[in-house]
C-alpha cells in the first residue's frame, strides 16, 4: 500500500469535510409571488386578485395613503413572510382597519365592513399600513383576516 504525501492527504481530509458538511446548512427560504404580486410586496387590485389588475403596489412599512385612488381596492395580495397588513378605511368614524396576515390574498368584497354604506370592504380603504418588526405576519394573534376600529387619524 503506498503513503500519500501529506499536502494531498490535507487536501482530501477538506475536501471530504467539506462535502459531509454541506448537506446540514440550510439554504434560505424561498419567497414566492402570488396571483402576479412579486415578493415582498403587497399588491393592491381593482377586480378579483384571480382576475383583475394590480393599480398599486407598497413594500415599505409605513403608513401611506393609497395611491392612484383610494377607495377603489377590490383586493389585496399580501406576499410577505412575516408581516400583516392593514388596509384603513378613514371614512367613518373611529377609523375601520382590516387586516391581511402574511401570505394571504384577499377579496375585499367577501367581508362586511363595519359601517359601509356598500356592505363590504371593497372600495372602502384609503390608507395602507405595512407592519414590519417585530410583527409576526399574524392579525391579532391568528392566521385569519381580521377588522376592528381605531381612533380618527391614528399613527403609528
Amino acid at each position: 500500500m503506498r503513503k500519500l504525501p501529506g499536502a494531498l492527504t490535507s487536501t482530501l481530509l477538506t475536501v471530504g469535510l467539506a462535502a459531509t458538511l454541506t448537506p446540514l446548512t440550510a439554504s434560505p427560504a424561498a419567497a414566492v409571488s402570488m396571483h402576479g404580486c412579486s415578493y415582498p410586496r403587497v399588491c393592491l387590485y381593482d377586480g378579483s386578485y384571480q382576475n383583475g389588475t394590480i393599480f398599486s403596489w407598497y413594500q415599505d412599512t409605513s403608513y401611506q395613503a393609497i395611491i392612484g385612488g383610494g377607495n377603489r381596492v377590490d383586493a389585496v395580495v399580501n406576499t410577505r413572510n412575516d408581516d400583516s397588513v392593514w388596509l384603513i378605511d378613514q371614512g367613518p368614524s373611529p377609523d375601520a382597519y382590516i387586516c391581511i396576515p402574511a401570505n394571504t390574498a384577499v377579496n375585499l368584497g367577501s367581508y362586511d365592513h363595519p359601517v359601509s354604506a356598500r356592505g363590504t370592504w371593497a372600495n372602502d380603504a384609503d390608507a395602507i399600513k405595512i407592519w414590519g418588526d417585530p410583527d409576526n405576519g399574524l392579525c391579532s394573534g391568528t392566521n385569519r383576516v381580521q377588522q376592528g376600529r381605531i381612533a380618527d387619524g391614528w399613527r403609528p
